[in-house]
């Protein structure tokens, strides 16, 4: 019974917590641009590329045919130290919106290992505007992108903007599993800027102020980290601009990528990911992602004691049951959002492949494999 009660207890914060996004998510309001609207927004669209040679020019090319007036926007792209064709790919491109430089020529910028970082701040110190959009070189842009996020500016006056990221889902299981992990991931991110209770960010699809990002000294303080230009960046400005925060839950302001094909290689991201979380001042986060994690791994336990005969089923029913439940409400609202069908002949088995991915990733961090950068 001790297991059954123990199961039981995180069983139930587990669904209390699903339960308190999910409505927050439905409190977010969903932006919607009127016809009429007139943009006057300028922005500077960031762009930090590393050997992005075979993304590279539809990630350009899809800035380039927004919706929005040429003349309130232009195209920074960063190289990032390239050894491959992606600066003369840009080049041949010929557009008049896109400037390039090179990170290597500005050593004052650079702050080893945060070149993402210290390729954000060099554009941002070379962007002519205030107003600035960041996204990365393999992803692809609806052609009313920038048109959503200056109505969302203008209808919020925020300093930063958190906007939504959507894999293209694939046929394995592993591509799946990643898209609908995004898909929740948005969700939460959504209803954690809402409701406060913690800041999220995805640096595929973010802007802020120019001169917000210069007050909040941009990523000082943060350079011995690999990643989280996204994460240190909002909590920054949470703390300096507490009411200026939003998201943009539109579905024209949604930027596609590509899922990982392999499991080394999604490991070593979310290894990345993981390693700013000691950086972050806020322990909320910190402590909603090690319940989650427990939780997992909790399911792979009990799964353990049921197949040697250390405790009753009903440990792994209560455990399974409440997250299938909670997870495919989640599901449930942000599929709804993003367009797309929750197919349950895949929610079941990917599950219970994700408790093992998770338990596999915390594996990964204890014994302290490296990360992708």
């Amino acid at each position: 019974m001790g297991m059954v009660f123990i199961t039981s207890v995180f069983a139930s914060a587990y669904l209390l917590l699903q339960l308190y996004y999910v409505w927050h998510w439905l409190k977010t309001p969903e932006i919607r641009v009127p016809d009429p609207y007139i943009p006057s927004l300028k922005i500077s669209v960031i762009v930090v590329a590393h050997n992005e040679e075979d993304s590279i020019e539809s990630c350009i090319e899809g800035i380039l045919k927004q919706q929005y007036p040429q003349e309130l926007f232009e195209i920074i792209v960063i190289d990032d130290r390239s050894s491959d064709t992606t600066v003369e790919k840009i080049k041949k491109m010929e557009s008049h919106l896109v400037r390039i430089f090179h990170l290597t020529d500005h050593p004052e910028f650079i702050h080893a290992p945060a070149y993402k970082k210290s390729g954000i701040e060099l554009a941002v110190h070379m962007a002519r505007h205030d107003w600035i959009v960041v996204t990365d070189a393999d992803c692809i842009h609806p052609s009313e992108w920038l048109r959503n996020i200056s109505y969302a500016q203008s209808s919020t006056d925020a300093v930063f903007l958190a906007a939504p990221i959507n894999y293209i889902s694939g046929k394995s299981m592993l591509e799946k599993m990643q898209a609908m992990e995004m898909s929740v991931l948005m969700l939460i991110t959504a209803a954690g800027i809402k409701s406060g209770l913690h800041d999220m960010a995805n640096g595929a699809n973010m802007s802020f102020s120019k001169k917000a990002f210069l007050e909040v000294n941009g990523y000082e303080g943060n350079y011995q980290y690999s990643s989280g230009d996204d994460m240190f960046l909002i909590e920054k400005m949470r703390s300096a601009f507490p009411d200026k925060i939003s998201f943009i839950k539109s579905r024209e302001a949604i930027v596609e990528t590509y899922p990982h094909q392999d499991w080394n290689s999604l490991l070593k991201q979310r290894l990345r990911w993981a390693g700013k979380n000691k950086g972050l001042k806020s322990q909320v986060i910190r402590l909603i992602w090690l319940f989650v994690g427990f939780y997992h791994v909790l399911i792979v336990v009990a799964c353990v004691f049921v197949l040697f005969h250390f405790s009753t089923w009903w440990s792994l029913f209560i455990l399974l049951t409440v997250k299938w439940i909670a997870d495919a409400l989640l599901l449930y609202h942000t599929f709804s959002f993003f367009k797309k069908r929750l197919n349950f002949f895949y929610f079941i088995p990917l599950q219970i492949i994700y408790s093992f991915y998770v338990l596999a990733l915390g594996c990964n961090m204890v014994v302290g494999k490296k990360s992708d950068w």
